[in-house]
């Protein structure tokens, strides 16, 4: 119960919460997900509204430091502690 996901509208009310095993280092937004990327060194999709895991976590080895998805939304850009920057395909494999 350390740490946890809070979802609030913009005039302040509480929609949903779930508890995270994970530290949360980087965080990032789109209209469907939010992208979290952990000191554990996960790598999570959350759908925005439930808050529940989109896809399964991807691990990544090092802690993540910074996450952001391209404009396009079929990658997402994973800095990590390490310096190395991760490209990882967000999307069905065709579009990938």
């Amino acid at each position: 119960d350390r740490f946890g996901l809070h979802l609030y509208s913009v005039n302040g009310k509480h929609l949903s919460s779930v508890p995270l095993d994970e530290e949360v280092t980087a965080m990032c937004l789109t209209e469907e997900f939010v992208v979290l990327g952990t000191m554990q060194c996960g790598l999570e999709i959350r759908d925005l509204q439930s808050l529940r895991a989109a896809v399964p976590p991807v691990p990544m080895r090092v802690p993540i430091h910074s996450v952001s998805v391209t404009k396009e939304k079929s990658h997402i850009l994973v800095g990590l502690e390490d310096g190395k920057l991760i490209v990882v395909g967000a999307g069905q494999p065709t579009e990938v």
